[in-house]
């Protein structure tokens, strides 16, 4: 079972089982429990909270925050961050104990997205230190000390950041080398290795490490614990642990800051260590957990800081487009009575429509801190990333040449400095940060064959004689006889108000019995592919997106009822419906694609074209191989040439 996904067993030993009820594990299984879905009301102190903030951020931001100048010179004024800092916008998520405002997940959520519609690096800065800096492993996982000393300073002072992808390891983040070792007084680590894409990196004071610990282990009542040896003499192997590391501490120095495509306020770090000493005290939580803990505090960014920044930039763009498409005249009529138009401003309406559904919905779940939200939470970010860079692609080909043409450039001609080629250029960020699309995408598909794999992990064990795995078969078959047949029967909706709307009524079983299909399709694939299964991520991804649409349908009935019943809202099922329309024809073909289809083909040819056997592809060109563009590499910068360097 552990090698069923290659190259993913390292993050399967850190998982752990699911510790809450979770809406997905049940579809997936063809068991959908929809009232986990139904979050109580929202609190009325959380929502006087809001009320009371939000007129403050936003006339700050409106009167403090000039985005073109973020844009323009790539920084963010400390006036800006020294502002934030007293309004208390860097300790949102920070309990008030220590300092902090105490937001609930929806607060924080709608805060961010209010940043993002002004300014989406901004609302970056500000949501790294609360989803992935120090505030929330040692929230979750560190002592009282630690939350004593650090948190009040990063809810009011101290940016953090989250030290973890290495420039050889990307999104695999079980194979990361930088090292921490205990010495010999045994009273600190001793850090070597290199950081890459740090986000805050250059302005934190204090950020998150993810190394590895030389360590030996120990079993303890079926338990494993790790002891971290002096100098490494005789670890039975490097084990992932999480530090709080001072930027201060001699040794660590910030290399570059990073440019990229967009994003240009934001501070990004590759960074390197160097007999960088850090007390003991400073682990968080337990040796040998740390990438446990880094894949657990990653689950708040993926459901509630992606989601709302994507959110707020979308949002940022809807009327706007919509002025555009009013204005912009083609052959003597507005370009919004042209069809081909209206259809793409349909789309964009449906789904900025359920990315906000989905995505209050999750942060809703996450309020209520009884369920695991693991799978609902990379589906949020999933779907929120990828919709929102298509929904700005169409907001720029609305605009046509003005949204190729940069704000500043328009500016200067008088015409409207609408930066929709900025937003487009930003959004491939969200897509990438946080757990990219073909990684997380496996992820979920993980999740959605839990149930079997954990039934049938002798069945799928590579090492398994033909004589133990045709026993288990048997023992198998006592379990799934009864339980396919199970997977024919409809289950009644729960007797709640909300499923009583007919619409509602009729979307829900639709996901109800598509639920179970998807159950009974997973149960064929399984048994047809077996241990291929392994490699085929064209079937994970498949599995994924349908589980992502149906979450989706959802989310959005529901959403939509919610709408029209407290806020008077009954258009909103035009919106609603049509995302329905488009997520069940792909639910459909991705089933019917789960068994068979032509990914096999196309590998194939990518295959070829790996080992270089169409050479016309590259004919007719001044051809240069990768390592080509070494020849203007610069000269690796002394230490009086480093960004930023502590001594």
């Amino acid at each position: 079972m552990a090698n069923l996904f290659k190259g993913l067993e390292r993050i399967e030993e850190a998982r752990e089982r699911l510790s809450g009820q979770s809406f997905m594990a049940g579809l997936f299984a063809g068991k959908p429990d929809f009232s986990l879905l139904l979050a109580p009301e929202e609190a009325a102190e959380d929502n006087a909270a809001w009320e009371e903030f939000h007129p403050r951020l936003e006339a700050f931001l409106t009167a403090n925050v000039d985005p073109d100048e973020i844009e323009r010179t790539a920084k963010i004024p400390d006036s800006v961050l020294k502002g934030l800092f007293a309004l208390g916008a860097f300790g949102m998520k920070i309990p008030r104990q220590y300092g902090g405002l105490g937001f609930s997940y929806m607060n924080y959520g709608r805060a961010l997205m209010l940043m993002a519609s002004w300014s989406n690096a901004l609302a970056l800065t500000v949501a790294v230190p609360q989803s992935i800096g120090i505030a929330m492993p040692i929230l979750m996982f560190g002592n009282e000390e630690q939350r004593r000393t650090y948190l009040p300073l990063v809810a009011r002072e101290a940016v953090s950041a989250f030290a973890l992808t290495e420039p050889i390891t990307g999104s695999d983040a079980a194979n990361i080398a930088t090292e921490a070792v205990l010495d010999s007084s045994e009273t600190a680590f001793v850090v070597n290795g290199e950081k890459l894409w740090c986000t805050n990196g250059p302005i934190a004071r204090y950020i998150t490490l993810v190394a590895r610990v030389p360590a030996r282990r120990s079993e303890n009542n079926g338990r494993t614990t790790w002891m971290p040896v002096p100098g490494g003499n005789g670890a039975d192997d490097h084990v992932h642990t999480t530090f709080i590391l001072d930027m201060h501490t001699p040794g660590v120095r910030v290399r570059q800051r990073c440019q990229f495509e967009g994003c240009r306020g934001i501070e990004n770090a590759y960074m390197t260590f160097s007999d960088v000493h850090m007390p003991t005290a400073n682990v968080i939580g337990e040796v040998g957990h740390g990438l446990r803990y880094a894949l657990t505090i990653l689950n708040v960014g993926r459901a509630v800081s992606i989601p709302a920044i994507c959110l707020g930039m979308a949002k940022q763009a809807w009327q706007p487009t919509l002025d555009r498409a009013n204005q912009r005249l083609t052959f003597q009529k507005p370009l919004s009575t042209r069809q081909t138009q209206r259809m793409r401003l349909g789309r964009m309406a449906s789904n900025l429509f359920a990315m906000e559904a989905l995505a209050t919905t999750v942060w809703r779940m996450a309020d209520q801190h009884r369920y695991d939200i693991r799978i609902e939470a990379a589906i949020a970010k999933l779907f929120c990333s990828e919709k929102t860079i298509q929904f700005l692609k169409d907001a720029q080909t609305i605009f046509g040449g003005m949204g190729y043409e940069t704000a500043e450039s328009k500016r200067l001609r008088g015409e409207p400095a609408f930066g929709i080629e900025q937003l487009v250029r930003d959004a491939e960020m969200y897509r990438i940060g946080e757990g990219a699309t073909d990684i997380l995408r496996p992820f979920v598909a993980r999740e959605g064959l839990n149930m079997h794999l954990e039934r049938a992990r002798h069945l799928f064990d590579e090492g398994a004689t033909a004589v133990r795995q045709l026993d288990e078969l048997r023992q198998l078959l006592k379990f799934y006889i009864p339980w396919y047949r199970s997977q024919w029967r409809g289950s009644r909706l729960p007797l709640r108000p909300e499923f009583q709307h007919p619409k509602v009524r009729s979307t829900l079983l639709f996901v109800e019995q598509t639920s179970r299909r998807l159950a009974r399709t997973i149960f064929y694939t399984m048994l047809l592919h077996r241990q291929a299964l392994r490699d085929d991520q064209g079937r994970q991804n498949r599995i994924e997106m349908i589980g992502e649409d149906l979450l989706v349908i959802t989310a959005t009935a529901l959403y939509a009822e919610a709408q029209e019943r407290t806020a008077g809202h009954p258009e909103d099922w035009d919106l609603a419906e049509e995302s329905f329309r488009e997520a069940k024809q792909r639910v459909e073909q991705n089933i019917q694609e789960l068994i068979r289809n032509q990914d096999a083909i196309v590998a194939m040819v990518g295959a070829k074209a790996i080992d270089r056997r169409y050479p016309s592809l590259t004919s007719g060109i001044i051809r240069r191989d990768l390592e080509d563009y070494f020849r203007n590499k610069p000269a690796v910068r002394t230490e009086e040439e480093d960004i930023r360097k502590v001594v």
